[in-house]
């Protein structure tokens, strides 16, 4: 007799428990969790890019390449880079959201596992109540690196060594313009 009614009062936990998850923990709340990321890490993408073809429009016209072919191929890269961490970040929104999913289904396994041990329907559904506030939390985002670091990284880099190389060899003719060269070289004198 006293098995039925521990046995009828975890159905009962066992269903306020399920009542209380599927009630808040619906296909949105996962959606919303998967949107929330995009939401917040996409502009942060989009910005980056804005600035890397900045950065490389920079770079190809100091570098007098800015009607070639080389255009072309920087721009392709660049975009190219844009795809993939698109796709990176899709993905880990899509990560959030299957890990809030199995956090939900785990915090709800561990409650009726206790349920099973205790038999108390009431402390159940309690803790069943905080554990869903607790999940129901928004994620905490990191922002987003530098996605565009290698390429315009070695832009840079080029340019740089470049420079370096056209003035060590005497033949620099690029820089702003405010310290023109007579006949296209620069002489170093000490």
């Amino acid at each position: 007799m006293e098995e039925a009614q521990r046995q009828a009062t975890i159905r009962q936990g066992t269903d306020q428990i399920n009542s209380t998850f599927d009630g808040q923990f619906t296909p949105d709340f996962y959606n919303k969790q998967r949107d929330n990321y995009l939401a917040f890490q996409l502009p942060q993408l989009d910005g980056q890019y804005g600035d890397a073809q900045r950065q490389l429009t920079y770079s190809l016209a100091r570098n007098g390449n800015l009607d070639s072919s080389t255009r072309g191929f920087q721009q392709g890269q660049l975009q190219k880079t844009y795809n993939t961490q698109r796709t990176n970040v899709a993905d880990q929104a899509n990560s959030y959201a299957n890990t809030a999913r199995s956090n939900v289904e785990q915090a709800r396994n561990n409650l009726i596992a206790t349920l099973n041990a205790t038999g108390d329907a009431t402390q159940a559904a309690s803790s069943a109540t905080n554990q869903a506030a607790i999940l129901a939390q928004p994620a905490a985002y990191s922002p987003l690196v530098d996605a565009f670091a290698t390429t315009t990284g070695a832009l840079a880099a080029q340019a740089q060594a470049d420079r370096a190389s056209a003035i060590a060899n005497g033949t620099y003719t690029g820089g702003s313009g405010l310290f023109g060269t007579s006949g296209g070289s620069v002489r170093v004198t000490r």
